[in-house]
């Protein structure tokens, strides 16, 4: 179980196009002095909700765009995780994340772009790492408003890491064929973390976090398997109980171990089999290859008949002259 009131070290990890990489995390309160310690003399307000974005002249435009985002997904979000009234937050953009790190000593991944302080109700944009992947604020930006959003609904509830991660990827719709192309290698491969591993705390290593963010995803989507429309619900009971495992029990029959245990054996059957082969991903990849490979093949035996064709007929040319 993650304890909001603490650090868990969790980078959120999303891929797009294979190269544009989008981090959030989940950290420490934000003490108000420290969240006003960066020179942010202007500030935007996000249209219907009590939300404002906070940034320096040079960031206007990156500032502008994360408004927008919010105005956007907000009422998104919200709906479905059933908070029918969103409380203040802030969202700060930051010249840069090292100052914050020197003051605050956080340990902040270094390949971060945002980071969500859901006590505190705080995210940090870094602009430096925003301005170089400005695509990356249409997920990271939803990631990052699960994570406060999530935290007005229930909070200060502890939650495993692997169930609030994977419902912000879920919410950020972060998932795409070639991240469950890479489940599938890493649980094939051993790489792929326990549940109860990461339920508090995430690694740190960039790569083996990928591998963590992945199976967080795929766990919560095997937990709403008949629909999300149980969320909401299930966020009620963990409101009301104030406990993750009597919520899980309540809304389920069935124990937090036990669910583990039960989407390990599901894993395993499901992409660890010797035919794992047979499995979307891996089919889709191998069907690709041989359509290329059939259509090479054709291409060249097509040019082969027609350079053919071309010295018959400047045969028969010739022959007739």
């Amino acid at each position: 179980m993650i304890d909001m009131e603490h650090r868990g070290h969790g980078p959120v990890v999303c891929s797009q196009a294979l190269a544009i990489v989008l981090v959030a995390a989940i950290l420490a309160p934000v003490t108000a002095a420290g969240a006003g310690q960066f020179d942010l003399e202007h500030s935007i307000p996000v249209r219907s909700y009590p939300v404002r974005v906070f940034y320096s002249e040079k960031n206007k435009k990156i500032a502008h765009r994360i408004a927008e985002i919010c105005e956007e997904r907000i009422p998104v979000l919200a709906g479905a995780l059933g908070l029918n009234a969103v409380a203040p937050f802030q969202i700060q953009v930051i010249p840069d994340l090292k100052p914050y790190q020197r003051r605050a000593q956080n340990d902040l991944p270094t390949w971060g772009i945002a980071f969500a302080f859901m006590e505190s109700q705080v995210m940090l944009v870094d602009a430096k790492r925003a301005a170089s992947a400005w695509n990356s604020l249409e997920k990271v930006i939803p990631h990052e408003l699960s994570h406060l959003l999530l935290a007005q609904r229930v909070a200060p509830v502890p939650m495993p890491l692997w169930f609030v991660e994977g419902l912000a990827q879920w919410q950020a719709g972060q998932w795409s064929v070639l991240e469950n192309w890479r489940l599938m290698n890493a649980v094939w491969s051993g790489k792929t973390p326990s549940l109860g591993r990461i339920a508090a705390a995430f690694p740190a290593a960039e790569m083996q976090a990928r591998d963590a963010y992945r199976i967080s995803y795929a766990a919560f989507t095997f937990r709403f398997e008949n629909g999300l429309e149980e969320l909401p619900q299930f966020l009620s009971l963990l409101a009301e109980t104030r406990s993750f495992t009597d919520a899980f029990v309540a809304q389920w029959n069935e124990s937090i171990i036990e669910f583990y245990v039960r989407f390990h054996e599901t894993v395993q059957k499901r992409y660890h089999s010797r035919l794992l082969i047979f499995q979307t991903g891996p089919l889709f990849t191998i069907i690709a290859v041989l359509f290329l490979f059939i259509f090479i093949r054709v291409k060249l035996r097509n040019r082969r008949k027609l350079k053919k064709m071309e010295r018959s007929e400047l045969g028969l040319s010739l022959d007739d002259r």
